[in-house]
């Protein structure tokens, strides 16, 4: 009787709240929070509550509220995320959260979220802050038994998606309420809402590429601003234990444990399935195929921005799961897989509606480097310089200027070592050209010619071939040494010793005299004397 007390006290809550979507959402979170704190159903230290008096469902670790969905008499449904006052600083440049202390003397803050803001609840800070948080309550000294009777059925819904499915099945149907849970799995309802999107189109996964400078993570910009993306810059020691799971030390008043930690690109994919009515990935392996593929491609998009994505060894960091990437192979589509992760031991695969858009210098290494198995699931766009957005500045004309320069690094060098108009966008005066050319232009031509100066005056139109004045010149001839003032430094002659040339940038432009600079000296770069 008392199990099935439990089961009716939470269907009657989730009858309450109203909007299954929320419930499955919630019951997600709460499968984060068993993995995370690793404690067993009917622990002395968790009361998983349903309240009466309220429409909440709560789950309180050693006396502490830690997770909470409530529906306001008046308002939308909820989420309450328990974190440390010591976190606030770096939550409040978030706009839209809410804070409530838990008591008045209370170390911890309540961060409320309503369903219209429910995107934060997968903000990177929020998450870390609320993660650490409940570690924390784990090993507090103020313990359990509570006072409040555990609900194991809620520990077991966030635990077996077809239990949850049930009991959204009987929360929906009234009639249904005196029926007692056989424990089978059942074919989960549709969600709660039709959506009216449809898949962008565009490809799954795309790689932007091209020159330093020519606007590719600009090109990121829009989607973030949607809100519907995350963003991971890529780095030479970056690996498939940050993207996707690992385990990870931690530390916890001064003890260490080692918990399996999800990465960005499982917690993408999370976001993604999500969209779609889905609770947890599971629930989305055991809908369907029909269903799942109605869900996935009618769920709005979901995009992880990858910056750089070349500077890492990026078929180790994705692994196995280069496969799942193919637009036919994933979640919803015709020939969908799914494997086992290696630590976790979860099913998972990567959903129609996650897009992974990534950028790529290709000075850092040419796209011909890349892996052959990544080559062929992504998509390649190249983004060349466009001179022409830029303008004339105290007639210099900065687009022919870009242009001619461009021109010359492709003769010497390549195609893929050019300048990105983004150098020269911003410029509003001759002080701030000779700034960027200073500080920006000359050392990425020394990177890009090993400080071979000759060939560097040749892009800058300093050459003496050229017929720039001298004081023009951005880069002067220091001294050539010939054999005389060669044996002069040495006291001798050094043995096969050609004629030396030192080479200096203008001091004017060193020291940040712009003012003597004249506007020939970019002219003359363009336009021979």
């Amino acid at each position: 009787m008392i199990a099935d007390t439990h089961q009716q006290a939470l269907i009657e809550r989730i009858r309450e709240i109203g909007h299954s979507e929320s419930v499955r959402r919630f019951f997600g979170l709460l499968k984060e929070l068993i993995d995370i704190i690793n404690l067993p159903n009917g622990d002395a230290r968790l009361a998983f509550v349903v309240r009466q008096d309220k429409a909440s469902i709560t789950a309180n670790i050693n006396f502490f509220q830690a997770l909470r969905i409530q529906k306001p008499r008046r308002g939308e449904v909820e989420y309450h995320l328990t974190v440390k006052k010591s976190c606030y600083d770096r939550l409040k440049s978030i706009e839209e959260l809410v804070t409530e202390p838990l008591t008045e003397k209370s170390d911890y803050l309540a961060i409320i979220i309503g369903q219209s803001n429910v995107h934060l609840l997968y903000n990177p800070t929020l998450r870390t802050c609320w993660e650490d948080c409940l570690l924390e309550l784990v090993e507090s000294n103020k313990r359990g038994p509570h006072l409040a009777r555990h609900n194991t059925d809620v520990y077991q819904a966030a635990e077996d998606e077809a239990f949850l499915s049930e009991l959204i099945r009987l929360a929906d149907d009234p009639s249904l309420g005196e029926r007692v849970l056989n424990g089978h799995a059942v074919e989960e309802p549709g969600a709660g809402y039709e959506p009216e999107s449809e898949l962008p189109r565009q490809p799954h996964n795309l790689i932007l590429f091209g020159p330093p400078g020519t606007g590719k993570t600009f090109a990121l910009q829009p989607y973030l601003r949607d809100k519907q993306a995350s963003l991971i810059t890529f780095h030479p020691s970056y690996s498939y234990e940050e993207f996707v799971e690992g385990i990870r030390p931690e530390i916890v008043n001064g003890q260490i444990s080692y918990r399996i930690r999800k990465g960005i690109f499982y917690k993408a994919c999370m976001t993604a399935i999500q969209q779609a009515g889905y609770a947890t990935l599971a629930d989305c392996l055991n809908d369907s195929p029909e269903n799942r593929n109605h869900k996935l491609r009618k769920a709005p998009a979901h995009y992880l921005l990858i910056d750089e994505v070349n500077r890492a060894n990026v078929a180790s960091v994705f692994g196995d799961l280069i496969t799942l990437l193919e637009t036919d192979k994933r979640l919803g589509a015709t020939n969908e897989l799914w494997l086992t992760l290696p630590y976790s031991q979860e099913r998972f695969g990567v959903p129609l509606n996650l897009f992974v858009v990534a950028t790529m210098n290709t000075t850092d290494r040419s796209i011909a480097l890349l892996d052959i198995a990544l080559r062929r699931r992504f998509s390649f766009r190249e983004m060349m310089p466009e001179p022409a957005v830029l303008g004339v500045l105290d007639g210099i004309d900065l687009g022919q200027l870009l242009r001619t320069m461009n021109e010359r690094i492709e003769y010497l060098l390549g195609r893929d070592h050019q300048i990105g108009h983004a150098y020269l966008t911003t410029i509003e005066t001759q002080a701030e050209l000779c700034l960027v050319f200073r500080d920006r232009i000359i050392p990425l031509l020394q990177e890009y010619f090993f400080s071979d100066w000759t060939k560097i005056q040749l892009i800058l139109g300093d050459n003496p071939a050229w017929g720039k004045e001298p004081e023009q010149r951005l880069v002067w001839v220091k001294k050539k040494y010939t054999a005389s003032a060669s044996t002069k430094l040495f006291g001798e002659l050094p043995d096969s010793m050609d004629d030396v040339v030192t080479y200096e940038i203008n001091p004017h432009l060193q020291q940040g005299n712009y003012e003597q600079i004249p506007t020939e000296a970019f002219i003359r770069i363009y336009q021979k004397p």
